[in-house]
């Protein structure tokens, strides 16, 4: 009877997998690494859901490479840039609180193209510490890349209606 349990078992064991995708997860799943997020959003409003995209990107370190570091830059040049600006800090005051918790609580760098700035209106002393100010902000997206950071290009999209349309069925 022991036999037939423990071969149960096994049998279960390698034949029983629930079926649907594997989640792929190992010691190297996710190596150490330097990443710039390419921002050049459609509106102040986007950086809400370009800052999911760093959480995520955060997240899957946290939960499945613990061990190993990683360093996050954003170059911002499009038409999110009022969202830094110290004069929007209330209009976009839950987006400036997660622009500031990435910074202090995970590093998170966050370049603003000064030529778009300017575009804007905006001048150095329009923005607050945690900004960085550079010149052209693909001239910096190129140089972070010659110095071994990786492009992620920020889409942002609007899952809902296609949720609605498309995703599972309750």
């Amino acid at each position: 009877m022991r036999v037939l349990t423990v071969f149960l078992f096994v049998f279960f064991m390698a034949f029983g997998e629930e079926k649907g995708a594997k989640l792929e997860t190992s010691e190297s799943t996710y190596p150490s690494v330097k990443v710039v997020y390419d921002w050049n959003l459609r509106s102040p409003e986007a950086v809400d859901k370009a800052l999911n995209y760093i959480r995520n990107h955060l997240k899957a370190y946290s939960e499945y490479a613990p061990l190993e570091e990683i360093e996050i830059t954003v170059v911002s040049h499009g038409a999110e840039i009022p969202v830094f600006a110290k004069q929007n800090e209330k209009v976009f005051k839950k987006i400036v609180e997660r622009l500031k918790n990435f910074h202090d609580s995970y590093g998170v760098k966050f370049y603003v193209c000064y030529n778009a700035a300017r575009a804007f209106g905006f001048d150095k002393k329009d923005f607050p510490p945690y900004v960085i100010l550079t010149p052209a902000g693909v001239a910096k997206l190129a140089a972070l890349q010659e110095e071994g950071y990786r492009l992620v290009p920020a889409v942002v999209h609007d899952f809902k209606p296609v949720k609605e349309k498309y995703g599972k069925k309750k």
